[in-house]
């Protein structure tokens, strides 16, 4: 295999593997505007810092022997976490 056709069969996997982790994004987004609602029409406050403490210590342990270590994980869940907030939040003010 000629290095250019490498290099395209590589890229061609990162853009399925964008693909993918776009598709779970979006899935988990709306399993937290979900939870927003539920927690609008049961009293429940919008947001739950001991829930995303528990998700970034999971992450972090879950993290094994890849290239990502588990602080890198949880940089990346951070920004999913503060994005999804923003749909917690704004579900919880229907």
């Amino acid at each position: 295999m000629h290095a250019d056709q490498e290099l395209h069969r590589l890229r061609a996997a990162v853009d399925d593997c964008n693909g993918r982790l776009v598709a779970l994004l979006q899935e988990r987004a709306g399993l937290a505007a979900a939870i927003g609602r539920w927690k609008a029409a049961h009293g429940q406050a919008a947001l739950d810092p001991a829930r995303e403490a528990q998700m970034l210590e999971a992450i972090a342990a879950a993290a094994g022997d890849g290239p990502l270590d588990g602080p890198a994980l949880q940089r990346v869940l951070t920004a999913v976490l503060a994005e999804t907030r923003r749909l917690v939040e704004a579900e919880h003010r229907r």
